[in-house]
């Protein structure tokens, strides 16, 4: 439902620049309250991210809303980068920043507290497939990124009275670390690294790159071709960030859904059902986390639209009541129940004697 009134929200505001300016803004001046503020942060933000999917220039209203245009040489920096036309990080521009942010008395760090420049250091920083030109620009890029994200301010009467940065060494050392690993891609170096990893998956910046790093990796069309592990390496990771971060539930789901959907023609066919099974088991402890309407919801249109084999939709069935039990929100039974109550689905997984967990979801629904 959520998500329906965000879709619904999206439309309304960005049918003209108009509604959009007049949205943020409002959302913008709302989000000064101490209280649900950040709440209403994210929304804009969400907002803006939409937009910019919809092919919609948001650049300037943003940095207009966070007060850049006080510091010209920031908001210069930052269009030259963030516009629809460029939307790509260059390295003048960011040690323009880094030689700001670095210095004594920094800027606000709102400022860099933009989702698209976010998403365009992450990218730069664990994507594999972006080949750096000149490595002695990385620790600029790791030092902007993680000061977006760990430095925390003071503020009162319009002044700032601290500037708290004492997340910022921890936090780059994690970037530094894991980025290492990301750009070297080897698997090995990896599971010789598995407990430092573990550890610094609990910084949401850092799952975020990893999460970025395992998408542009197992998207490649043979990368299970070359898979011998019950469950590699990078799905452990997916399932890790799944854990640890709830609010990156939506992009990990996005991810499992893409993989779920890839071709994989090289491979035999019950090779493929065999992968597919392992991504509905990510599916599973997803739901496990907090992320089950959606997930079930998914599993319920690949029922309806015949998108996935019989058999793989039994086994979400199986797996999803292995791990449940009374009581069901009425949202989750609205989704699971025509999954439990096609024959041609859990048939098989029924008895004679309706002992099993099926006929008993059934009996709890009826009830």
């Amino acid at each position: 439902y959520q998500r329906r009134v965000r879709g619904d929200l999206t439309k309304l505001v960005c049918s003209s620049k108009h509604t959009y300016f007049y949205t943020v803004a409002l959302l913008h001046q709302a989000s000064k309250d101490r209280g649900t503020g950040y709440k209403l942060r994210f929304l804009f933000q969400e907002l803006e991210r939409r937009a910019r999917a919809m092919g919609k220039d948001t650049c300037f209203i943003s940095l207009a809303m966070c007060g850049a245009a006080a510091y010209p040489t920031i908001f210069q920096a930052l269009t030259s980068m963030l516009t629809l036309s460029k939307n790509s990080l260059n390295s003048g521009d960011v040690t323009t920043l880094y030689q700001l942010y670095s210095s004594s008395d920094p800027p606000p760090v709102s400022y860099l507290r933009l989702p698209q420049l976010f998403e365009l250091l992450v990218d730069s920083l664990y994507n594999p497939a972006v080949k750096w030109r000149n490595n002695e620009h990385t620790d600029k890029y790791i030092y902007m990124l993680a000061y977006g994200v760990s430095v925390t301010e003071k503020w009162e009467g319009g002044s700032r009275r601290n500037v708290n940065t004492k997340r910022l060494e921890h936090t780059i050392s994690a970037i530094q670390k894991t980025h290492k690993l990301a750009k070297l891609d080897d698997l090995q170096e990896w599971y010789c690294n598995i407990e430092s990893v573990l550890k610094f998956l609990k910084f949401p910046v850092v799952s975020m790159g990893i999460l970025k790093y395992c998408t542009v990796v197992t998207m490649d069309g043979s990368y299970f071709k070359g898979v011998t592990d019950t469950v590699p390496l990078h799905l452990i990771l997916i399932d890790e960030i799944a854990s640890n971060h709830p609010l990156h539930h939506d992009t990990v789901f996005t991810f499992l859904k893409q993989l779920f959907q890839q071709s994989h023609e090289h491979l035999q066919e019950l090779e493929q059902i065999e992968i597919r099974k392992m991504i509905i088991d990510r599916m599973v402890h997803l739901l496990c986390v907090g992320h089950a309407i959606p997930v079930t919801q998914y599993m319920r249109e690949c029922l309806e639209k015949e998108l996935a084999d019989k058999s793989l939709i039994r086994h979400f069935a199986a797996e999803v009541m292995e791990v449940t039990t009374s009581p069901y929100s009425a949202d989750f039974i609205a989704e699971f129940l025509p999954i439990a109550k096609s024959p041609d689905i859990t048939a098989s997984l029924r008895n004679i004697n309706e002992s099993d967990s099926i006929s008993r979801f059934i009996e709890y629904c009826n009830g």
